[in-house]
């Protein structure tokens, strides 16, 4: 049997459900506990629960994102004990943040790439207008392959530092930023491509931080309604590039040096750089992107709703997780 409960405009379940081996007392409403609980666990995840029916401690919980742009989820609850399930639909009130490490999953990696891909094929007509959009989503940089961030700045403070983007295929990363150069004249003069340096454990990932490079969701939209069309805002962020770099044991840590010169200056460089025969790191400023903005961020912030939870949730597209 099935049936919708709303009990504000804020949150809204759907229940499926499917069996108890205990009885229930007829003169009360068990899916009311059912629905308690499900919205329990998602404001406090690690808090102790328990079986509305037997009420043995803990039930075991199981969820996946069904829709992306609804903020659905489908959760299973049940005990080991008297084995009472519930299969649950819940559209999610705004102020519960996920945890990011709950948002792994397959399916809803799957969401993502099928949202992305139907947004991508809708807007190809307009991607000339969209300069961001059509850096961050051209194929080449699957050919390209990023495969680490690096950072320089003038030894003597006397310019601002750079952030390279280092590429496997140079020919490939090169055209990337040679098409994108060439229609901002260099200089990302309205921040329509955001840079934001996460900091912070990923679970299932060696200490590092992640990159991640998208367009910006105001000046998207914007430019999207310019060309009197709609674009879905909850997949901008997925419309970007992610990588997550490990620093070497050992060896200079480079990023805090960048911090300090780009605190000085307000200004840097986002240029390709690719490796050459010796090992050196070459970097190409005539096909850089001059930037006055970068987000500096630390995982302990980002919640479900952030734009760069992105970078976040989808550890599988940054690099293979490590064990």
């Amino acid at each position: 049997m099935s049936w919708t409960v709303a009990r504000n405009t804020a949150v809204r379940i759907t229940f499926r459900c499917t069996m108890s081996t205990n009885s229930e007392s007829s003169n009360s409403d068990p899916n009311d506990a059912w629905r308690g609980l499900a919205i329990s666990v998602f404001r406090a995840p690690g808090a102790p629960n328990e079986c509305p029916i037997c009420h043995t401690k803990p039930i075991h919980v199981s969820w996946r994102l069904s829709n992306l742009k609804s903020a659905e989820i489908t959760i299973v609850l049940s005990c080991s004990s008297c084995t009472a399930t519930r299969s649950l639909k819940l559209l999610l009130p705004k102020d519960i943040s996920l945890p990011i490490s709950q948002l792994q999953t397959a399916d809803f990696v799957a969401q993502i790439q099928k949202e992305t891909e139907a947004a991508i094929g809708s807007i190809k007509l307009q991607l000339d207008q969209m300069p961001a959009l059509a850096f961050t989503t051209n194929p080449l940089w699957t050919e390209a392959r990023w495969m680490a961030t690096t950072f320089r700045w003038h030894p003597k403070s006397e310019a601002p530092p750079v952030m390279g983007i280092v590429f496997e295929n140079a020919e490939a990363g090169k055209k990337i930023f040679r098409e994108y150069s060439s229609t901002t004249n260099q200089k990302d003069e309205f921040e329509e491509l955001c840079v934001s340096v996460i900091e912070g454990i990923v679970p299932g990932q060696p200490s590092g931080y992640s990159v991640h490079l998208y367009p910006d969701p105001d000046g998207l939209a914007a430019r999207a309604t310019a060309e009197d069309f709609v674009i879905n805002r909850a997949i901008i962020p997925f419309l970007g590039r992610w990588n997550r770099m490990y620093p070497v044991s050992g060896a200079p840590a480079l990023l805090p040096g960048f911090k300090r010169e780009f605190d000085k200056h307000k200004e840097y460089m986002l240029a390709p750089a690719v490796r050459r025969q010796d090992g050196q790191l070459w970097f190409e400023p005539e096909l850089g992107i001059v930037k006055t903005a970068i987000h500096f961020r630390n995982l302990s912030e980002i919640t479900s709703q952030d734009p760069d939870a992105a970078a976040l949730v989808l550890p599988q597209l940054i690099t293979p997780a490590i064990s």
